[in-house]
């Protein structure tokens, strides 16, 4: 009876550690903690089942009933689980750096009180088994252990749904209550013209309610490399925070070997909007909902500083655009002694970022020498009209994707959903792609690459310079002749601006 009755403390006490260590998301500290903890437990289970004044007065001990044993194991486990705190603020009173772990006797309590009851829980109902059926006979207490073994891993993959759920609960809460406030998961990443690099020399975010935030991007890439107008480049590291009423940044360009500041209010409540608003796009198989993620920072020559919104899918649309003012830096000794890699004061890193080929190919460096700057041009490239863009096309197209790019550097994509979209105040296009399946489920294409020139020049010409008088932007696709087709019109007039082939890639695309 002795014998059966340790050996069942033992694996009470040990098995109901490693139950109480499944259903938390338990790290290294936690483990240990048990670890350490297991001797008192194990002890407190063996005065369970051998030295208990009150089991014997009530004579439950041989007899016993696994209803008392429950309510009688729950009362004793907690009570002296509620114990260990206590014993360990006594224990450390002579030690100075260990009792400022227990000092706050009751903060201690609350914050071990989840585990406690947890554990409490499985010592009852592990102990009133075992006590009930286990201790009877050894005959028991081996189909009772494998009993154990096989309720572990339904323990652990039961609480590992419930917490599941719980964080997937918390996390939808959290989300809403973060838009409600004006918080979103979101990055900034820096911008510029493939010929003009830049670095930032300092950054701040400026929020509504929130402290300023002050944010540099990436170590590895704070010149952007083969850098793209428009596209994100070197970033800060993506979090929840507030989006910015207003930036005060500095940054460093390299041609033109001078210093830019912007300090001032953007466009705060289109920025909310956006992000406060998620779309949907055609995914592979399903729509999937998109939102918006990232703020791209444009920085152009002249202090042109242009901000993007960018979504998780293929969408950008333009903030504003910001002019910034020249500002004189001097270096500080400090800051001469840096070395060269990054440091904007150190005139080596400044012709080995106008000279590396990584930063600016060389095709694009031969291009600009010995060139005047084109002060202006990035503005021009924001050259908006009063656009309706259609889709004509071949009654065969049951379904397709059109994804637009246009020259300021705005996208978006649309679908079979979509074929008629309102008149809107849109850049001039790029490249616009639109892509189908056929009747024998080839995979077909046409793909609408506007020269930059030439388009505008076009466009310039058809609004003669009245950018508010609205047009159609009609993209014709005739499946039999094979032929697309890009063209202006308005009430009175047409342009054709493109004529392009159809693509047909095969059914193994």
């Amino acid at each position: 009876m002795i014998l059966r009755a340790t050996v069942s403390a033992f694996l009470v006490a040990i098995i109901s550690l490693i139950a109480t260590l499944l259903v938390q998301n338990a790290d290294l500290n936690l483990v240990y903690a048990a670890f350490c903890c297991s001797p008192y437990f194990i002890v407190i289970a063996l005065v369970y089942f051998h030295f208990n004044f009150f089991r014997k007065k009530l004579k439950v001990l041989e007899k016993a009933k696994f209803a008392f044993e429950l309510g009688y194991g729950f009362l004793f486990y907690c009570l002296f689980s509620l114990l260990l705190p206590v014993l360990l603020f006594l224990s450390t009173l002579g030690d100075e750096y260990e009792h400022r772990l227990y000092a706050d006797l009751g903060g201690v309590i609350k914050e071990m009180f989840p585990l406690i009851l947890t554990l409490s829980i499985f010592l009852t109902f592990f102990s009133s088994v075992i006590i009930t059926w286990a201790v009877k006979s050894w005959k028991y207490l081996v189909p009772t252990l494998l009993g154990y073994l096989i309720l572990l891993p339904i323990v652990f993959a039961f609480s590992t749904t419930i917490r599941e759920f719980n964080d997937l609960r918390e996390e939808r809460l959290t989300q809403e209550d973060n838009i409600r406030e004006g918080r979103y998961k979101w990055f900034c990443a820096m911008s510029n013209p493939t010929a003009y690099p830049v670095q930032l020399y300092n950054g701040r975010f400026i929020f509504p309610k929130d402290e300023d935030y002050e944010f540099t991007f990436s170590e590895g890439n704070i010149v952007n490399y083969n850098a793209v107008w428009g596209q994100a480049g070197g970033g800060t590291y993506e979090q929840v925070m507030s989006l910015p009423k207003a930036l005060d940044i500095t940054w460093y360009s390299f041609a033109e070997d001078v210093f830019y500041r912007m300090n001032g209010a953007i466009d705060y409540d289109k920025l909310r909007t956006l992000f406060s608003t998620p779309y949907q796009e055609k995914g592979t198989t399903k729509t999937v909902d998109e939102h918006y993620n990232k703020v791209i920072l444009g920085f152009a020559p002249g202090g042109v500083l242009v901000i993007w919104a960018t979504g998780t899918g293929r969408r950008q649309v333009e903030i504003g655009r910001y002019q910034a003012e020249k500002v004189t830096i001097k270096a500080s000794d400090q800051s001469k002694e840096n070395g060269n890699y990054g440091n904007i004061f150190n005139q080596e890193w400044r012709e080995q970022v106008l000279s590396d080929t990584s930063i600016i190919p060389s095709d694009v460096q031969e291009a600009i020498a010995n060139k005047p700057i084109p002060y202006g041009y990035w503005d021009k490239l924001r050259t908006r009209y009063s656009l309706q863009p259609k889709l004509v096309l071949s009654a065969d197209i049951k379904t397709f994707d059109a994804d637009f790019e246009f020259y300021n550097a705005e996208r978006f994509v649309f679908d079979e959903r979509l074929r008629d979209m309102d008149m809107a105040s849109r850049g001039i296009p790029k490249d616009v792609y639109i892509k189908w399946y056929d009747q024998h489920n080839n995979r077909c294409a046409a793909r609408f690459l506007f020269d930059e020139t030439e388009t505008f020049k076009n466009f310039a010409s058809f609004f003669n310079d009245k950018k508010d008088i609205g047009a159609v932007l009609e993209f014709n696709v005739d499946t039999k002749t094979k032929i697309a087709t890009a063209t202006l019109r308005n009430d009175t007039e047409s342009k054709l601006l493109l004529k392009t082939e159809v693509i047909d890639y095969g059914e193994h695309f």
